[in-house]
């Protein structure tokens, strides 16, 4: 074996080939090149074993809870490889964020054969499908213990854009806004109870600098929009008035009609959501636009999410929240809460990002915690020697120029328990286990991208020979938890074996 292989592991030409069929639940994660794996970790299967060819390559499994991270540039096929063929199969409810609205085009028909409801929010129209609403204040009841905590976690997604320079103002412009919130949801009649509304009022409120509606606050009937009125009352109107400002910045986001249409109403049944009733809905925000709508994004992502952290009981089927362009939502809370504390929601992440300079970026204290937190994590597609040294260092790889060498159809495949090998990308196109089960992409173009264009020929993985383990290692196997007595015994054992050689 070559040097190379030696860090990397070895590929060789082999007559595998991938099954008619997947037998077994879970999420495809990828399929093995292995043909006799070494281990399987716990909550993960290859298949059912009866009735398979020995030469079939198996199919990587995830079958337990555990989240999912996914590193790869745009373009290196992570809806091919990995969306679309997650909501071909996954039974139980999905919530994907889906930017040029192709997966709702091509798993939506599929989808509801597996007895889910299909929604989807379409806020500029880009799909064929009848557009579906949601409103968060929906969430809210006024009256209820935990309103103006639920009150504050929407408000904050509105804000997280702003600059760390501006916190006082941000504060403030969220304490002014919940206010107002309160003021709408409580003084004013149910049909205006919508994010549009609340634009309305902050914007009103600039033509007095912000006094007519402390005025306003003072009087309502919600306790919290009266201590909002009673906190503003004593500032300063040129204050005020940036406090105002700063609000305005935060909802404007709503200026078209199309944003407002989409979130007068709720389509969405909240409570069929915290149920985990079988719903799949898709989230259509076009990539140009994921930028200027990114609040809206937040909204409705932190929405959905705050609709399933209300569950009381695990459901008999997690929901798969499918975060494509994860980084466009910014800092995310909820996100970080999602993949590190709420396992028992029966809430199952898939997030997606460009490269992982973007996950440490956002959360440069957990970023470490959330892939540790994850079952599987998957790179592929690196085009330079940094992103593929970036990729072998976040899975404990020791060769960045096998990753860079791989063909576009493989993929480096960390799952928990196991070390990180090479796998082969699933493709629902060529893949015959996904025969019939889709329908077309309106984005894909024959001429450019040809359908009958051949997979790459399937190559056998032998992993890298592992090096022999240190006695103290073995050691502390046999003796289990480590202690002070434990590292006495060890240091005398080690002697005593160290005086024996010298002595022979």
């Amino acid at each position: 074996m070559s040097a190379l292989a030696d860090q990397f592991g070895a590929t060789t030409p082999s007559t595998l080939k991938l099954p008619e069929a997947i037998e077994g639940d879970g999420l495809l994660v990828g399929w093995s090149l292995e043909t006799r794996p070494r281990q399987r970790p716990i909550g993960f299967s290859f298949g059912a074993d009866a009735g398979a060819p020995d030469l079939a390559a198996r199919p990587i499994l995830l079958e337990g809870e555990g989240h999912l991270i996914t590193i790869a540039p745009t373009g290196a096929g992570k809806g091919i490889g990995c969306v679309v063929p997650a909501l071909l199969r996954h039974k139980g409810p999905a919530i994907v964020i889906d930017p040029k609205g192709e997966n709702a085009a091509i798993t939506a028909r599929r989808r509801r054969e597996l007895g889910q409801q299909v929604i989807v929010l379409d806020p500029i129209g880009i799909t064929s499908f009848p557009g579906d609403c949601l409103n968060p204040l929906d969430l809210i009841d006024p009256h209820s213990t935990t309103a103006v905590d639920e009150a504050h976690v929407l408000i904050d997604q509105l804000l997280a854009f702003t600059n760390d320079r501006d916190k006082f103002w941000q504060g403030r412009a969220r304490q002014l806004l919940v206010g107002a919130l309160f003021h709408l949801l409580t003084d004013m009649p149910k049909s205006d109870h919508n994010l549009g509304r609340l634009r309305q009022i902050v914007n009103g409120a600039a033509e007095s600098n912000g006094a007519l509606l402390v005025e306003a606050l003072e009087g309502s009937r919600h306790p919290e929009a009266r201590n909002t009125g009673q906190l503003f009352k004593i500032s300063a109107p040129e204050t005020l008035g940036g406090i105002v400002a700063f609000a305005q910045e935060a909802i404007d986001f709503l200026r078209g009609p199309s944003l407002q249409l989409a979130t007068d109403r709720s389509s969405i049944d909240f409570d069929a959501i915290t149920r985990g009733d079988p719903m799949t809905i898709y989230i259509v925000v076009p990539p140009h636009m994921l930028v200027s709508h990114g609040r809206l994004l937040r909204l409705w992502v932190g929405s959905l999410m705050t609709a399933i952290m209300r569950r009381r009981a695990r459901p008999p089927l997690s929901t798969l929240f499918i975060l494509d362009e994860a980084a466009q939502l910014g800092t995310f809370n909820e996100l970080r809460q999602a993949v590190t504390l709420l396992r028992g929601y029966g809430l199952q992440t898939w997030s997606f990002w460009q490269d992982a300079s973007q996950l440490e970026f956002l959360y440069p204290n957990d970023w470490q915690t959330m892939v540790n937190n994850s079952k599987v994590v998957q790179c592929f597609g690196a085009n330079t020697m940094l992103a593929a040294t970036t990729m072998s260092g976040l899975v404990g790889h020791e060769d960045p120029n096998g990753v860079l060498a791989l063909p576009p159809d493989e993929m480096l495949l960390q799952v928990a328990g196991d070390e990180a090998v090479v796998a082969k990308l699933p493709n629902y196109r060529f893949d015959a286990a996904f025969k019939s089960c889709f329908d077309d992409n309106p984005f894909h173009n024959p001429e450019i991208d040809p359908v009958g264009l051949p997979r790459t020929p399937l190559t056998e993985y032998i992993r890298p020979p592992r090096p022999p383990a240190r006695p103290t290692l073995a050691l502390w196997e046999s003796v289990g938890e480590p202690s002070k007595l434990h590292a006495d015994m060890a240091v005398r054992i080690l002697r005593s074996i160290g005086a024996e050689r010298s002595g022979s």
